[in-house]
């Protein structure tokens, strides 16, 4: 089946709103970035989630899970009642996520800066042993304020990792506010970024798939000589006016604030 970013988006906020679950904010930045990669790019076995052969994917902004639950549901992985019953004792899926190979997440990544340097050790694996599997993986610009990612961006270049592909979700939004005020700009994050790399470097509008495709192409073809870093410029909460660009509303649902989400007509 192909997976199509607006009905997506649309679950992912009925999946927060209709549990009263927070961090909805977080998660609809990374819609586009998500559905491109798992409809054209990531490889997988629908109806294996142990393939070796598969390619990993770790979410290291594990905060910003639920359009990530919503594509895994889609694709058979995540039954209907997890979804259904999350945010109550009946789910097994956490407010951040918890590592669970038979739903093929395979990290948990709730506490910041864990995921990158577990994408590099992957990716490393993979080198050592020969095999072709790709490693991409999703972090956050608040959470790069953590100095475990940089350690690990250097072994990657260390090693030329040219199997894992770095993506920053930039929508300049953190817990406690604008990432700017708190550590350095997004601006200034991109160029320090840039400089572990000699090619292989993509700034683009997160939301726009055709770059994003693009940018995966370009990955999957090999043509780097080192690791890829997408830095994709998003809206945080995309989607929900009094979300977007909110940072009170990192956590918080909308509900709170009266809104009550109308599901798209099919």
């Amino acid at each position: 089946m192909m997976l199509a970013s607006d009905e997506i988006r649309d679950k992912t906020i009925a999946f927060s709103c209709n549990t009263g679950a927070g961090h909805l904010a977080p998660s609809l930045s990374t819609v586009e970035l998500l559905t491109v990669l798992f409809n054209k790019h990531l490889k997988f076995n629908k109806n294996d989630p142990f393939d070796t052969e598969r390619d990993r994917f770790i979410l290291s902004k594990g905060h910003g899970a639920y359009a990530y639950y919503i594509i895994l549901n889609e694709l058979g992985f995540i039954p209907d009642f997890e979804i259904a019953g999350f945010n109550t004792e009946e789910s097994s899926l956490k407010g951040c996520l918890t590592e669970n190979p038979n739903y093929m997440i395979e990290a948990s990544t709730g506490s910041l800066g864990h995921g990158l340097p577990l994408a590099v050790g992957m990716a490393l694996s993979f080198k050592i042993q020969n095999k072709n599997n790709k490693v991409v993986c999703m972090v956050g610009d608040g959470e790069m304020q953590e100095g475990s990612n940089f350690e690990a961006m250097m072994l990657a270049h260390r090693f030329k990792l040219d199997n894992l592909l770095i993506i920053v979700d930039a929508n300049e939004l953190q817990a406690m506010g604008k990432v700017e005020d708190i550590a350095l700009s997004n601006q200034r994050l991109a160029k320090v970024m840039k400089a572990f790399i000699d090619d292989g470097f993509y700034e683009i509008d997160g939301h726009c798939e055709s770059s994003i495709n693009d940018v995966y192409t370009q990955f999957y073809e090999n043509k780097n000589t080192n690791f890829s870093i997408m830095f994709a410029n998003t809206v945080k909460g995309k989607g929900v006016s009094i979300l977007e660009n909110s940072a009170k509303h990192h956590y918080r649902c909308p509900t709170e604030d009266g809104y009550q989400h109308k599901e798209r007509e099919k």
